[in-house]
């Protein structure tokens, strides 16, 4: 333990951890990915939601309640829930971890999800966790899957197995980025099909992503996974846009 502590020091000497939003240094010895300041500015998603979409109400005092949209449109999972907002840090956050391949931006996007206290999600209740796939092209464009380091992360933490072998994506889509509801439906119709379908029947699966859009992607893996027979699914997301 003492060498440890020592080579640390030495470490955080010529090596100094710096806040992933400002650069400024932070103390040594400690795992915070932010300074206090930069910290105070991300959103996190508690209050009153709704509670399919896991969409925030801000600033209300009333009880959980289904927003507009879920009212109007049958969902194929249960639920979904984020743990933080998209939006300043956290949006640039989750950019330089997918595009930059920035893995101690995806470090602490998985600190901040596997840490978050989802109120009322039972994790024990599912049977493995699903990272959102990636189409083969876009892997080895990107040379990793950021859904899945957050899904370790959770599993982890959890006690959960992750599972990446059950979901694949069968055809190339377009970036969802910059389209809108009824575009990014249709971009991701039948983009996904089940894998091993002999685990899939009766099960109950937890869905990971980095960022919850209007839901079209989590939907659409929802769907290809109820039709192969599961009994439940659900999913959790990093960030949220609101």
């Amino acid at each position: 333990m003492i060498l440890y502590e020592f080579l640390s020091q030495i470490s955080d000497a010529f090596f100094p951890r710096i806040c992933l939003a400002c650069s400024r240094i932070l103390p040594s010895g400690r795992p915070e990915f932010f300074c206090s300041d930069c910290f105070g500015q991300i959103t996190f998603l508690h209050g009153s939601l709704c509670p399919v979409c896991g969409i925030l109400f801000p600033d209300s005092s009333s009880e959980d309640h289904l927003c507009p949209s879920c009212m109007e449109n049958a969902h194929w999972f249960e639920f979904a829930r984020a743990a933080v907002a998209y939006e300043g840090i956290i949006a640039d956050v989750i950019r330089r971890f997918k595009y930059g391949r920035d893995l101690t931006a995806g470090e602490a996007l998985a600190g901040l999800l596997a840490d978050f206290d989802f109120d009322g999600v039972d994790f024990s209740a599912f049977d493995a966790i699903i990272p959102v796939p990636l189409h083969i092209r876009r892997l080895r464009e990107r040379r990793f899957n950021q859904s899945l380091v957050l899904a370790r992360a959770l599993g982890k933490k959890h006690g959960i197995a992750v599972d990446f072998s059950l979901l694949k994506r069968r055809r190339f889509t377009l970036t969802q980025t910059g389209l809108d509801k009824s575009e990014r439906d249709k971009n991701i119709s039948g983009a996904f099909r089940a894998s091993h379908s002999e685990k899939i029947p009766g099960g109950s699966f937890l869905l990971v992503d980095d960022v919850y859009t209007t839901g079209a992607t989590i939907n659409e893996c929802a769907k290809t996974l109820a039709e192969a027979g599961a009994k439940r699914v659900a999913a959790l997301t990093a960030a949220r846009v609101l």
